[in-house]
C-alpha cells in the first residue's frame, strides 16, 4: 500500500508541473529519497504513464494517462456524481434545485430535487430550454468560448415574458454580468412568477458542461433572498466541480 500512495503522489505531483521536472526537484516536492522516486519512475516509464524526456533527461506525464482520463470521461455520470450537491441546493434554499446539462442549441434538464414547498416549480428531466432566457443558459452561456456564444445568439429570441431579454446587445451585457458575478438570475424571463439562481459547474478541461439552480416563485425568490443564497450556491457547485477534476489557478468570476 505504501508503494501505491507513493506511486499515486508522484504522479500527481508531474501532474501539477507546467513542464518537465527533474527527479531531484521530483523528490523533493514529495518528500521521498531520488532512489526511491527513480524506481517509482522507472516503472511509470515502462508502463507508459510517464515518459521521460532523452535529451534533458526530465520526467512528464505520459500517453497512457490521457487514456485513462478519456476512459474517464465516458463512463462518468454527470447525474450520480452531482446528486448529493443537488440535495444540498435544495435544503439550502428550500428550493426546488436542479441539474442541467449543455447542449449544442439548448440546456437540458439532467436531474431535480423538489421542494417541500406546496408551490414549487414543475420542470422535469429532459426538459429542454433556451440559453438566454434561462438563469442555467446563462450561468453556462458565459463562461462558453466565443464561438460558441456567437452561434448560440443569433437570434431570433422568442420573447416568453414580458422581461425577456430579445436584444443581442442586452444578453451579452447580463453575460458580462454573470462572469463578474460567478452566477446568473433568471429575473422572470421564462416564466412570470418564478425567479431562479444559477451556478455553472466545470469540468477538469476548465470547459463549463451544465448548471445547478434553485428556483421558485418571486414571492419566496425575493431579490434580496437571491443574493444571500448566492455565496453557498457558488461554493456548492465549486465543490462539484472540483469533484470533476476541475481546478483552478484562481476562481473563475
Amino acid at each position: 500500500m505504501q508503494s501505491v500512495d507513493r506511486t499515486l503522489d508522484v504522479l500527481e505531483a508531474l501532474a501539477t508541473r507546467r513542464s518537465a521536472t527533474g527527479i531531484s526537484e521530483l523528490a523533493q516536492v514529495v518528500g521521498l529519497h531520488v532512489s526511491t522516486v527513480h524506481r517509482l519512475l522507472a516503472t511509470l516509464v515502462d508502463r507508459g504513464y510517464v515518459r521521460q524526456d532523452p535529451e534533458s533527461s526530465k520526467y512528464h506525464l505520459g500517453s497512457r494517462i490521457f487514456t485513462l482520463s478519456s476512459a474517464a470521461d465516458v463512463h462518468l455520470d454527470l447525474r450520480l456524481v452531482a446528486r448529493p450537491y443537488l440535495e444540498r441546493m435544495m435544503r439550502h434554499s428550500g428550493e426546488t434545485a436542479n441539474l442541467v446539462a449543455a447542449g449544442e442549441s439548448e440546456v437540458i434538464y439532467l436531474d431535480q430535487v423538489a421542494s417541500m414547498h406546496l408551490v414549487k416549480m414543475f420542470t422535469a428531466p429532459g426538459m429542454r430550454v433556451p440559453f438566454y432566457c434561462t438563469g442555467t443558459g446563462k450561468a453556462i452561456l458565459a463562461f462558453k468560448p466565443a464561438n460558441f456564444v456567437e452561434n448560440a445568439l443569433q437570434g431570433p429570441f422568442k420573447r416568453y415574458t414580458a422581461r425577456t431579454l430579445t436584444s443581442r446587445a442586452a444578453i451579452e451585457k447580463e453575460l458580462a454580468g454573470i462572469r463578474r458575478l460567478g452566477y446568473s438570475v433568471d429575473n422572470e424571463e421564462m416564466e412570470e412568477g418564478v425567479r431562479c439562481l444559477a451556478v455553472p459547474i466545470f469540468d477538469r478541461r476548465r470547459n463549463v458542461i451544465g448548471a445547478l439552480s434553485v428556483s421558485g416563485p418571486t414571492t419566496r425568490m425575493t431579490p434580496d433572498r437571491v443574493e444571500r443564497l448566492a455565496p453557498t450556491a457558488r461554493a456548492i457547485a465549486e465543490e462539484l466541480s472540483r469533484q470533476l477534476g476541475f481546478e483552478a489557478d484562481s476562481p473563475i468570476t
